[in-house]
This record gives C-alpha cells, sequence and structure tokens, in this order.
C-alpha cells in the first residue's frame, strides 16, 4: 500500500512523502516501484515472508499525527509457520529519528528461513542511473549505503534507536555547504544548485552536470549572490549584486510605477 505522510521524512537526507507499507515488515522508500522491492531503499523493522491473509487476528496499522508515522505489524505469521505471531512496529520522526519497536518475537531473527523471502533488519538506500544500452532504455539500481541489525539479539520488548545525522543535502547555498557541520566531504555543485557528497539519489545528475569536477568546497570560490533590498516606499525596488571581486556594487534600481516622470527602468553605479 503506498501512502502519503503528513510530514515530508528526511531519509539519508532525501525529503520523502510517498513510502509503500509492505505486509513484509518494511516501508520501500524509493519513488521507482519495480518486482524486487525488498532488494534495497528500505526501513526494515523485521523483514520477512509474513502473510497477514493467513489469520484472522493478523493486521498492518499506520497513525500519522504530523509529527511522527508509525506501522504496527500485529501477529504478522510467517508463510512457514503460521503458529507464531509477530508483534513489531517502526516509527519515523519529522526530525529524521528512527525507532524499532518489538513486543512479541517467538523466534530468534537469525534462525527466520530467508530462502523464500529475504530476512533484513535495518536501513538501506540507493541511486538510480538510466541508460540507453543499444536502444533499450535500461535503469541499474546502486545501492550505496546498508545498515544491518539483523545480527543483533532482538526479543520481546526490544527497541532500537537511530539517530539521524546531518547531511549534506540539508544545506541549500553554497556558503553554507562549504561551512558544512556534518562528517561527510559537502560539496556544492552551482549547475544544480545542490550540496552533496556525490553519493546519494541524485548521482546520476551530479555526474551528467559535471558536478564531479566543477563542484565547489571552499567559500571563497562561491559565485556571486545576490538580495533584495525591502522597498522604502518610493515605488522603487533596488537589487544589489556582491560582485565579491569589486569594492563597489552594481546597482540595478527598477521602478514599479512612474516617478518625478524619470524612465521606468534606470541603471547606475554606486
Amino acid at each position: 500500500m503506498t501512502i502519503k505522510t503528513k510530514f515530508p521524512f528526511p531519509f539519508y537526507g532525501h525529503p520523502v512523502t510517498n513510502m509503500t507499507v509492505a505486509t513484509g515488515g518494511f516501508i520501500y522508500m524509493g519513488d521507482q516501484v519495480h518486482n524486487w522491492l525488498a532488494a534495497t531503499q528500505y526501513i526494515a523493522p523485521l523483514m520477512g515472508n509474513f502473510d497477514t491473509t493467513l489469520t484472522n487476528d493478523s493486521f498492518v496499522k499506520m497513525y500519522d499525527d504530523g509529527e511522527k508515522f508509525t506501522v504496527f505489524w500485529e501477529n504478522a505469521t510467517l508463510r512457514q509457520d503460521v503458529e507464531k505471531k509477530f508483534t513489531f512496529a517502526l516509527t519515523l520522526y519529522k526530525n529524521g529519528d528512527i525507532i524499532f519497536a518489538y513486543k512479541d518475537i517467538p523466534l530468534p531473527v537469525k534462525d527466520i528461513i530467508d530462502s523464500e523471502h529475504p530476512v533484513k533488519v535495518g536501513i538501506s538506500d540507493a541511486y538510480l542511473t538510466d541508460k540507453f544500452h543499444y536502444h533499450v532504455r535500461r535503469k541499474t539500481i546502486y545501492e550505496y549505503h546498508r545498515v544491518s541489525f539483523k545480527n543483533y539479539e532482538i526479543t520481546n520488548n526490544t527497541i532500537l534507536k537511530l539517530i539521524a545525522l546531518p547531511t549534506c543535502l540539508q544545506y541549500d547555498s553554497c556558503q553554507s555547504c562549504a561551512n558544512h557541520e556534518t562528517g561527510f566531504k559537502c560539496l556544492w555543485c552551482d549547475q544544480i544548485q545542490l550540496c552533496s557528497s556525490g553519493t546519494d539519489r541524485n548521482k546520476q545528475d551530479w555526474i551528467l552536470r559535471h558536478c564531479d569536477k566543477s563542484a565547489i568546497s571552499n567559500e571563497t570560490s562561491c559565485p556571486a549572490t545576490a538580495h533584495v533590498d525591502a522597498p522604502d516606499g518610493s515605488g522603487k525596488i533596488v537589487y544589489t549584486t556582491d560582485t565579491r571581486q569589486s569594492p563597489t556594487h552594481d546597482t540595478a534600481i527598477v521602478t514599479t510605477g512612474a516617478v518625478n516622470s524619470e524612465p521606468a527602468a534606470k541603471a547606475a553605479t554606486a
């Protein structure tokens, strides 16, 4: 089931609102739906071969209050063993934090059979490349990061909390990107107005626009920025561009109405 949350969840720094909730104990976070959703781009408190249609008391429930989004898998049963019932949940917080909560885990995760369906606990993301190969359009998904807790001891009444760290993508200007406070090497690509480490969902665009060769890491190399002065009530709006190479400023005065019979537009240098 694909749902839209009331808030954009920052998944690896990417704002995601459309998610696919699977009965198999995970949420698919990608925007390209394909035949193998369990491969990557997931948040999985307990991915497995669950089937909620095998019993009458098995449900998937969701709750969204605008600050957090929670999915409950209640009395979920594995297809190979309908006698054991699992109850667990995940909660996505607006700030990017994730909580996995486990109420009933009747079988150690490492003992769940994965021959017919992957068994995973954790998160993963990937980027997509779109190429034409011999006149055939081919889309390839490359997983660039994964966190796995499958080998952790997950038992009844266990909680796993994943705390979101700052990413390059949260910075929206060259200056802020160059002065980032993250554990990554953030670079600014002026062609696509993006701050990135070069490895995220924007990878293909990053390469196609040659950001890997022209990216900026130092604030002194940032291009000129423009700011707009607030109108002073005279009917004129002044736009000032900081050229950085010169102590003076180029100022363009744009008149929104006739003022003292002056031309509608006039250029001057301060």
